[in-house]
């Protein structure tokens, strides 16, 4: 072989032996980072306790794994002895009692963060954080007289959406949000 061959070939060896271990290099030095996402869930549930006649201490509770407001409806009917629906509702103070736990457009109970809106929803103004609950929605209902082949039905169903970014819950219930105070377009049946 010729003194030029040789040289071109040591320069060819020296050149893909300098790529290998450069790579090689790049290779040892480059880390794996592993980034692992979690979903979180906003899971709402009703916390009541009845006796007898009487359903009391009505709350609401986050059993997600992230923030949530918390918003819920009630609804009050008679139900036959087979579960079906009745058509007759119930008359407030004639057939049952309820003691509500919610801030009126009067103000009054303004202690509560429930805000009934004229949407039919009652709103937790606050972000409950997992496994926490939010206060007392309902303080009691009671039954005034039982009626035979009929059962009164408190119905108490719940809904949450994540509280964070706001606009979730924006999109969601067409609600906003300020300094974490969820506020419902029609609080108090206002406009």
């Amino acid at each position: 072989m010729s003194k030029r061959k040789r040289i071109i070939a040591l320069l060819v060896g020296g050149i893909l032996l300098a790529g290998t271990v450069g790579t090689l290099a790049w290779l040892s030095a480059t880390g794996v980072l592993v980034n692992q996402f979690g979903i979180g869930s906003v899971t709402p549930s009703v916390q009541e306790t009845l006796s007898g006649n009487v359903k009391s201490n009505v709350k609401a509770k986050n059993t997600g794994s992230a923030p949530a407001y918390i918003r819920a409806t009630v609804d009050i009917y008679w139900q036959d002895g087979n579960g079906a629906r009745l058509w007759e509702e119930p008359q407030a103070d004639k057939d049952y009692v309820i003691a509500w736990s919610v801030a009126d457009a009067s103000g009054a109970n303004s202690a509560s963060s429930w805000v009934k809106a004229s949407d039919g929803f009652y709103y937790w103004t606050s972000p409950v954080a997992p496994n926490t609950e939010a206060d007392v929605l309902i303080a009691s209902v009671t039954e005034l007289k039982a009626t035979e082949g009929r059962n009164l039905v408190v119905d108490v169903s719940t809904q949450a959406v994540q509280s964070v970014p706001d606009d979730a819950v924006r999109e969601a219930w067409n609600c906003t949000v300020q300094n974490s105070v969820l506020i419902p377009s029609y609080a108090n049946g206002g406009a």
